[in-house]
């Protein structure tokens, strides 16, 4: 049985996998910082069972808690106007 040497693989030199997470964090940082430059954080206290509620139903959805609770706070301020 002969030895033969690891064929090269094609990976990107450290340099250039640098430059591709820098590119890639450029694009997406700006329209998160836009977003969230507008919305103002809050706490708010939650009966752990409608917790468990909101996140199975958020989980379902495919969206973020925080998203299902501002979805669901806009939608009843819609009915009642």
């Amino acid at each position: 049985m002969a030895i033969a040497k690891n064929p090269k693989r094609n990976t990107p030199s450290s340099g250039s996998e640098r430059e591709a997470d820098a590119f890639i964090a450029a694009v997406t940082a700006p329209s998160q910082t836009v977003r969230d430059k507008n919305k103002k954080p809050t706490i708010i206290r939650v009966d752990p069972d409608i917790l468990e509620r909101v996140d199975r139903a958020a989980k379902r959805l495919g969206i973020s808690r925080s998203a299902f609770i501002v979805l669901s706070a806009a939608e009843k301020l819609e009915r009642m106007e």
